[in-house]
């Protein structure tokens, strides 16, 4: 049987060793130790969950999760990301490629470009309207 003191550390603690890097994995669900209680608590979640606030600057904001299970962050990261507006390079024609690179990969790496442009000067397409009704897109 694990003990607590044990359980607190594989849980708290990653443990950087000659080979590798140890307790990286998640133990946020029950039954995980035997003998040790690791069920879901909401009074023990308010208690250790919290929001630090790291850089807050013209609608940049850096901040950071303390308390909860790294995929629940994780889950959280994806959710925001696939709300903040984006732009990319989506269509690329090339007309006379003389490089080695070929014109997939060099479609490919202007479209990982990050153009800064400000989301509010532009129009955007509805779910339902369909490439050709502007000429544009």
């Amino acid at each position: 049987m694990a003990t607590k003191r044990s359980t607190d550390e594989m849980r708290e603690r990653v443990v950087l060793g000659e080979f590798g890097v140890r307790n990286v994995h998640t133990t946020d669900f029950p039954g995980n130790y035997p003998g040790y209680d690791d069920a879901w608590d909401p009074r023990r979640f308010e208690e250790t969950f919290r929001v630090d606030v790291v850089r807050e600057e013209d609608g940049v904001l850096e901040f950071d999760m303390v308390g909860i299970d790294a995929a629940i962050a994780n889950a959280f990261r994806r959710i925001l990301l696939a709300e903040v507006p984006t732009m990319a390079v989506e269509k690329v024609f090339v007309y006379n490629n003389t490089s080695i690179v070929q014109d997939e990969i060099l479609a490919h790496r202007l479209g990982l470009i990050p153009i800064r442009a400000d989301p509010r000067l532009f129009e955007y397409r509805n779910q339902g309207e369909g490439l050709g009704s502007n000429p544009l897109w």
